[in-house]
C-alpha cells in the first residue's frame, strides 16, 4: 500500500516537472514561491515524549506510563527525514512528508505495569520496541500570490501507524498494542521574502477531534529560514513541533498514545 503511494506521487512530479519544461521558462529571481517542483533533505535533531496506557480490555483500564522514563525509550530523534513540493499551475501545491520513528528500550520495572494482556512486575527486565511511522500528503491553494509573498489554505491527509511491543526475555510474557488511523487536517502555508536570497517559511496543522469514545488530536508547526545559495539550491535553519494523540476508550484495542516531538533541523533544498 505504502510503495503504490510513493510510486504514483513520484510518477506524477516526473510528469508536472516535464510539462512544466514546456510551460514557462524559469523565473529570473527563483524563490519558493515560483518553484515548481522541490526536494528538501533535512537533519532533525528531535526530542521526543511518550505517554502511553495500553488496556487489557475495553473495560479494565492499564497502568499510565512514561515510555522514556518508564521503559527506558531513548527521548532523542536525530535523524534524516524528507520532504517533497511540487506545484500545479501557480497556485496549487501539494506537499508530501515522512516520518519513520523507531525506538527500543531494556530496563528493570521499578512498579508493577499492566500494558495490555500481560503485568510486568517490579524487578522484571522488560525489553520494548515503540515504531511511529507517517505519511503526510498536504494540498494547498495560494489566495494570495505576489513576487514577495504567498499565502495559501487547504487540506492534508496524515497516514499514521503506531506499533509497541514489550517483553520480558526468556518467558512467554508478550504483549503488543498496534493501530493505523488517517487523519485530514486543515493546512495553512506561507512565505515572505525578507530579501533577494532570503526567504521566511511557516506552516501549520491542527485537528482536535471527538467522536463517541474516541478522541485523536493532531498538530504539526513548521517554520525555517532559507538562503538562496545557488539558483536551485537552498540552506535552511528551522523549528519542528508536532503532537499526535488518540485516546480509544471501549474500544478494542483499547488505550492511549500520546506522541510529541520538537526541534531544530537543518536543510538542503533543490528546486527547479
Amino acid at each position: 500500500m505504502r510503495s503504490w503511494w510513493i510510486g504514483a506521487v513520484l510518477l506524477t512530479i516526473g510528469v508536472q516537472a516535464k510539462s512544466q519544461e514546456y510551460l514557462s521558462p524559469p523565473p529570473a529571481d527563483p524563490s519558493p514561491i515560483t518553484d515548481h517542483l522541490a526536494f528538501r533533505a533535512i537533519w532533525f535533531e528531535g526530542k521526543v515524549n511518550t505517554d502511553a496506557r495500553f488496556d487489557p480490555s475495553p473495560t479494565t483500564p492499564g497502568t499510565s506510563f512514561n515510555a522514556e522514563q518508564t521503559l527506558g525509550l531513548t527521548d532523542r530523534a536525530d535523524q534524516f527525514r524528507a520532504e517533497l513540493m511540487f506545484r500545479l499551475e501557480d497556485r496549487n501545491r501539494l506537499r508530501v512528508n515522512w516520518l519513520d520513528l523507531r525506538r527500543s528500550g531494556d530496563t528493570i520495572a521499578t512498579e508493577n505495569i499492566q500494558y495490555a494482556t500481560e503485568t510486568f512486575l517490579v524487578g522484571e527486565e522488560v525489553k520494548s520496541e515503540l515504531d511511529y511511522r507517517e505519511m503526510d500528503l498536504t494540498y494547498t491553494y495560494s489566495f494570495l500570490r505576489y513576487k514577495r509573498f504567498e499565502l495559501g489554505a487547504g487540506l492534508g491527509v496524515q497516514l499514521v501507524e503506531a506499533e509497541a511491543d514489550a517483553e520480558v526475555p526468556n518467558t512467554p510474557k508478550f504483549a503488543n498494542f498496534s493501530g493505523a488511523v488517517p487523519f485530514a487536517t486543515p493546512a495553512i502555508d506561507t512565505t515572505y521574502l525578507i530579501a533577494k536570497h532570503w526567504s521566511l517559511n511557516a506552516r501549520a496543522q491542527y485537528l482536535h477531534l471527538t467522536i463517541s469514545s474516541t478522541s485523536a488530536l493532531y498538530e504539526d508547526f513548521h517554520s525555517d529560514l532559507q538562503y538562496r545559495w545557488k539558483p536551485n539550491l537552498a540552506i535552511g535553519l528551522g523549528f519542528e513541533y508536532q503532537e499526535i494523540s488518540l485516546d480509544l476508550e471501549k474500544n478494542n484495542p483499547a488505550g492511549l498514545i500520546r506522541l510529541k516531538l520538537d526541534g531544530p533541523e537543518v536543510s538542503l533544498r533543490a528546486s527547479f
